[in-house]
């Protein structure tokens, strides 16, 4: 079997129904467009109080334009229903925002896979019954083993199986979303339960960067950037399984696609690809206090998990003198509040300091990197040869990636560089 994933939007709602081919697994999950609708509307009946029958309309009217057929007219005029009188008569009043709106949005989701099944033909599932998911902190993650079982046992048709994607369960009961880029996760979960013989993404873009063939290392990588369409997580489980993906243009039928297995792209080059991040602040936090005391790293890291911060890079010298790191330049008032508090001018480092700054981190990365003499010197050199200053550097030990932060007006200039490599 193959599993397919798309985002339903009303411009390709055709194209998917001609792709949705026998022995497929299809996940549809909603536009952003069309969740922000339903936000919309949560946010009206629950801050502004206002009569939601407008709202509803222009729902409506989104959806039928996906289908004609009278079965799904006349389940999309009931699920409509049920939603209006929920948020209208207040049955949610002891739940919280986030849990209203997973309640809701698991119904949009639904209603899109259903115009999807009307229009193939294929047997519906919903998607919170394969995905068992618990809480960890403040996290959903998804219980493998019992969504394993659970997928293996309703996935079995030899014909068309239609699942409304992005969302799970607790054993609870209660819904919940998976997280981001929670359909893909799923997509690949599925594919991995089933061993199917193939994934295939169908997005609005020419695949990855616009290449042919990537590793899953390499993948993963490009993926880990916030702005990457495709989370790097939900590469783990077709990787573990062998199952090769491939990124298709749902807009574009003519483009190949980029295809992801164990195999990359055969080009000669070296560098696979360059990742740009220009929303990010370095923090360092410094000082002779800081040589040879145990659990520096330990205060510092454990202070961003408390507060909530990712951190998205780091950098330590040997010397022990200084450690740096980037966050996201939303979360950098907070992550230098903590780091104040906790760390600079304490009795423990008393000559401790924070340096605050702006900067881009330019990640060049590939396969091809690992064992071979003088890439390192190459990125570097590129960069000084421009004028360009490195404020920071790192490099993973697998040698698959070099990160480097730079003044954030050199930033795009740096990547523009390094991607000639």
């Amino acid at each position: 079997m193959i599993v397919k994933s798309f985002v339903l939007r009303k411009e390709t709602a055709d194209r998917i129904a001609q792709e949705c081919t026998e022995g497929s697994v299809i996940v549809v999950r909603p536009e952003k467009k069309l969740e922000a609708l339903f936000r919309d509307v949560i946010r009206k009946a629950l801050v502004e109080k206002r009569p939601l029958e407008d709202d509803f309309s222009h729902i409506k009217e989104y959806y039928e334009k996906l289908s004609d057929e009278p079965s799904y007219r006349a389940k999309l005029e009931s699920t409509l229903s049920a939603l209006s009188a929920y948020l209208s008569e207040g049955m949610f009043i002891q739940a919280t925002l986030s849990s209203i709106e997973d309640y809701v949005l698991v119904k949009c989701a639904r209603l899109c896979a259903e115009a999807v099944n009307v229009a193939v033909g294929g047997t519906l599932i919903d998607g919170t019954e394969l995905m068992i998911c618990r809480q960890q902190g403040s996290h959903t993650v998804v219980d493998w083993t019992m969504s394993r079982a659970e997928i293996a046992r309703r996935c079995t048709s030899e014909g068309k199986i239609v699942i409304s994607g992005g969302f799970g369960r607790l054993e609870s009961g209660y819904v919940v979303r998976i997280g981001r880029g929670g359909a893909y996760l799923m997509t690949t979960l599925i594919a991995s339960a089933i061993n199917a013989k193939k994934v295939e993404f169908y997005v609005e873009e020419n695949g990855i960067a616009g290449v042919n063939a990537m590793t899953y290392d390499e993948a993963a990588h490009y993926c880990a950037s916030p702005k990457a369409f495709l989370p790097s997580a939900a590469l783990w489980p077709v990787k573990a399984a062998g199952i090769p993906v491939v990124i298709r243009n749902i807009m574009d039928a003519s483009f190949p696609g980029t295809v992801i297995s164990s195999q990359g792209a055969k080009d000669g080059r070296t560098v696979s690809g360059v990742i740009l991040d220009k929303d990010l602040v370095l923090l360092t936090v410094f000082g002779t206090g800081l040589l040879g005391q145990v659990g520096l790293s330990s205060a510092v890291f454990s202070a961003m998990s408390s507060a909530g911060v990712n951190v998205r890079f780091i950098s330590q010298s040997c010397s022990e003198y200084s450690l740096s790191f980037a966050v996201r330049s939303e979360d950098a008032d907070i992550a230098e509040a903590e780091i104040s508090r906790r760390v600079s001018g304490t009795g423990d480092y008393d000559d401790v300091m924070l340096l605050r700054r702006s900067i881009g981190i330019v990640t060049v990365y590939g396969d091809r990197m690992k064992n071979v003499a003088g890439t390192s010197g190459k990125v570097y050199s590129a960069l000084g040869s421009e004028g360009i200053s490195v404020v920071a550097a790192a490099q993973g030990g697998e040698e698959l990636s070099i990160s480097i932060a730079v003044d954030l007006k050199d930033a795009d200039k740096a990547a523009k560089i390094l991607e000639s490599l």
